[in-house]
């Protein structure tokens, strides 16, 4: 059993994440050569375009459609993990993980729900379904809000 464990320590790891593989690219050859072949192909598109934030020239001169992705992430690891050692670092170089604004909303407006009693008077009044109010709601939401509040107030005024 354990001559059997022994021997499975030369496989490969397969099915690496993003920055496992871009990890092991500054990495010596010994930990570059467990990363599989799927995973370098896989990957190859977002190591390029993160290589290219320190090293646009070369970046765009792999950013062809018929190149073979695989021996790209090898020339990554060749040029770079040398250069990494050799500057004396013990981890991935900072550029590599960049951080962007996070925007303070979502990309949506929070709209309040009106009463469904001034929804369904407006369906029936302007003869229109509920899935246009929401169309309405979605792409005009300032203007949907406007409208409703006036119309709530002019029905509650008449009801009392």
């Amino acid at each position: 059993m354990l001559q059997h464990l022994n021997n499975l320590t030369h496989l490969r790891i397969f099915n690496m994440e993003l920055f496992d593989v871009i990890k092991q690219i500054f990495k010596s050859d010994k930990e570059w050569n467990k990363v599989s072949k799927y995973d370098k192909t896989r990957n190859f598109f977002m190591i390029n375009r993160i290589m290219s934030i320190q090293y646009p020239l070369q970046a765009n001169q792999f950013n062809h459609l018929k190149i073979t992705p695989r021996p790209v992430i090898d020339w990554w690891h060749s040029a770079l993990s040398p250069m990494v050692q050799k500057q004396g670092y013990q981890r991935t170089p900072g550029w590599v993980f960049t951080k962007t604004l996070k925007s303070k909303t979502k990309g949506k407006t929070k709209v309040n729900t009106p009463d469904e009693a001034t929804e369904r008077f407006i369906c029936e009044r302007f003869e229109v379904s509920k899935r246009e109010m929401n169309e309405l709601k979605t792409f005009y939401p300032k203007e949907y809000q406007k409208w409703i509040k006036s119309i709530g107030e002019q029905l509650r005024s008449i009801s009392k």
